[in-house]
């Protein structure tokens, strides 16, 4: 999965919980214009700590799973 992907999963997640850019950016300890949230939505990349932060405040986590597990095919299967 790319960083991509776990930024806009993450953020789709956040507009489910009713968190705008300036409102989830402040409440896990980042700018409170949003600027975190929205840089790194167009870069598609940020450093894990700051992703890990962001996801505190939704009630998420990360989680490392073998391929296979939770559904996902394995390559070659």
């Amino acid at each position: 999965m790319e960083s991509r992907t776990l930024i806009l999963e993450a953020d789709r997640k956040a507009r489910e919980k009713g968190f705008n850019q300036a409102r989830w950016s402040a409440t896990a300890g980042y700018a409170m214009n949003g600027q975190t949230v929205s840089r790194i939505l167009s870069k598609g990349d940020c450093r894990m700590s700051t992703f890990l932060s962001l996801l505190k405040p939704l009630g998420l986590k990360l989680k490392i799973v073998e391929e296979g597990e939770n559904g996902d095919e394995k390559c070659g299967s």
